[in-house]
């Protein structure tokens, strides 16, 4: 599947951007709340990002723990199964020496997660997030700016992308609706009409091949079928 272009809404004015846009839009409301509020707390802007043009924008406040922040990102992105996760400085090494038997013994590897934003964040800081380490999900988070403003959030969503113009593979006319899990090597997301054609020629498709398109990096992967958290923009494109 090629890149595909994404589009965002601000949760201050509700004007859509270009997925490139949305993070400078962002920055003139907050240093307009910055001046005006004067808080003595700070929140971080964080822009968490996923394959193929997914992203968040965040507001973390400095008391929020990574804990909430995974909690926050299973919800709305990838909780499926009750998988580990873990966060870490990117280009550090996450690896035990011997991971599996660590694993079992319910070793849970990356920074801890009780660990404070405000003691951890700063500006330009870069973590790499897995959720799964088996059929992994791999996000890359990164600290925009922080600002005094007022948060009575621990984690506010600023923005995220709107669903992805992703169009039936066969047809090539209709938005996606289902992916076929079994992952062949030609086409691997139908539209209502044309999923009845996949399932003709893929005996597994309708037992347990057939996953629903949901706004989310992880889907179609695992048991993956959306997020509790933004439930509106956690749908398939609408033309």
């Amino acid at each position: 599947m090629n890149k595909l272009k994404s589009k965002a809404k601000c949760f201050y004015c509700d004007k859509l951007f270009a997925g490139g846009g949305i993070s400078r839009h962002l920055k003139t409301h907050l240093e307009k709340l910055e001046e005006e509020q004067k808080s003595r707390h700070k929140s971080f802007h964080v822009k968490v990002v996923g394959e193929q043009n997914y992203f968040l924008h965040l507001l973390i406040h400095e008391t929020a723990l990574l804990d909430n922040l995974d909690l926050f990102l299973r919800q709305i992105w990838v909780e499926c199964c009750g998988h580990l996760s873990s966060f870490q400085v990117k280009g550090k090494s996450k690896m035990p020496e011997d991971i599996w038997s660590s694993m079992e013994d319910d070793y849970e590897y990356g920074l801890d997660k009780r660990t404070k934003i405000g003691g951890l964040f700063k500006k330009g800081l870069k973590l790499e997030y897995e959720y799964d380490f088996g059929s992994t999900t791999y996000l890359e988070i990164q600290v925009m700016n922080e600002y005094f403003v007022e948060n009575k959030d621990k984690i506010l969503l600023l923005s995220r992308n709107e669903p992805l113009p992703i169009l039936c593979e066969l047809c090539e006319k209709q938005p996606a609706t289902v992916a076929c899990t079994m992952w062949h090597e030609d086409e691997t997301v139908f539209c209502d009409s044309c999923k009845k054609k996949h399932a003709q020629k893929c005996s597994d498709f309708e037992d347990y091949g057939e996953m629903p398109i949901v706004n989310s990096p992880r889907f179609g992967v695992c048991g993956y079928e959306g997020g509790s958290i933004d439930t509106e923009r956690d749908g398939i494109w609408k033309k």
